[in-house]
């Protein structure tokens, strides 16, 4: 199946496919229980919504689009903030192909990396509706450029 799409090792689906913009979803440290720095994540609760990351890696129109989406679809949204790579693959995005815009949607978990992780059902659910929403209203030539 690789040889057939043509992908090798390392290679991204942000190459190979050569969007025009991608969004990664992903999970982020939700900072409402003990012991959690929140200096280091930020503040994110779970049950407020999904996290709409802005930065650096971050196009700001598509930023914009998505809080617009969240407003539009009546769905809680939070901000975090990125002022560096995200570690996730909003930056493979953003690197692909001398650049695409690139967009990060995380949901709150507690507890990451632990056998108890937990996060809100709503917030799975906010995340769908925002991604919808965005979809919905995105016109085709879109321009990303900020």
């Amino acid at each position: 199946m690789q040889e057939e799409i043509g992908l090798r090792g390392g290679t991204t689906s942000a190459w190979c496919c050569d969007p025009v913009v991608g969004i990664a979803v992903e999970v982020g440290h939700a900072t409402d229980y003990p012991d959690i720095d929140k200096r280091k994540h930020g503040e994110a609760n779970c049950g407020e919504g999904p996290i709409i990351a802005r930065g650096a890696n971050i196009n700001p129109v598509l930023f914009d689009l998505l809080v617009a989406a969240a407003d539009k679809a009546k769905v809680p949204y939070q901000i975090g903030a990125e002022p560096r790579g995200t570690g996730t693959d909003a930056n493979a995005i953003q690197l692909s192909r001398g650049g695409k815009a690139a967009g990060l949607i995380s949901i709150p978990l507690r507890y990451m990396h632990t056998p108890t992780e937990v996060l809100a059902l709503s917030d799975l659910e906010a995340t769908v509706k925002l991604l919808t929403r965005f979809v919905m209203d995105l016109k085709p030539g879109t321009d990303f450029t900020p």
